[in-house]
């Protein structure tokens, strides 16, 4: 398997986590999405990242598909809750931090090109500020893939956004950040400026 990413895409950085946390073998190659790279294209016409080249030449896309790819292939796993509600709940909560990757991304690429304020943006960080509250209150005290991903997009906060304050804002987030921040698939995927 080859996964075609950036380094500082939090959501490929998720993906890299489940399979380091699995055990996976996994082949990263690095790939400037802008840039419109013709591997890209042929396994993601929409020409975004993550994708997923599996053995056979297939291609799956976007991060909830390749991570529920990864997860199926360890059925022994306990990252994600096999069924029942807790499987439903931390769905949810991938939801919520995709959501707030979202938010976070259309605000830099707003920035990109100069919009800085409007109605839109403001929306952008009210979803930042709902969601780190939503997730706040479902976080538990294990190390699933919920709590991964949460911090992954906390850690995605303090690269693209310091000025949002979600330790002081977000307390039990600070301290689940504080709890899992030194995991070794953590630190292993961790971009740098």
């Amino acid at each position: 398997m080859k996964l075609l990413g950036s380094a500082t895409s939090p959501y490929v950085r998720k993906l890299r986590v489940i399979a380091q946390e699995l055990g996976l073998a996994l082949d990263y190659a690095e790939t400037a999405a802008l840039e419109d790279p013709a591997a890209l294209l042929a396994a993601n016409p929409l020409g975004k990242v993550p994708a997923l080249i599996l053995d056979d030449g297939e291609a799956l896309v976007d991060s909830p598909v390749i991570a529920a790819y990864l997860l199926s292939l360890a059925p022994a796993q306990t990252l994600l809750p096999a069924a029942g509600m807790a499987h439903w709940r931390a769905r949810t909560s991938e939801a919520l931090v995709d959501g707030i990757l979202d938010a976070a991304i259309v605000l830099r690429f707003n920035m990109g090109q100069g919009v800085t304020s409007g109605m839109w943006v403001d929306r952008q960080y009210r979803a930042i500020d709902r969601g780190l509250a939503a997730l706040a209150g479902r976080v538990g005290d294990g190390t699933g893939y919920a709590e991964l991903a949460t911090v992954i997009a906390c850690e995605y906060l303090d690269l693209r956004w310091p000025a949002i304050d979600w330790r002081g804002d977000q307390p039990v987030l600070a301290a689940l950040h504080a709890r899992l921040a030194e995991r070794p698939s953590l630190v292993a995927t961790r971009p740098v400026g």
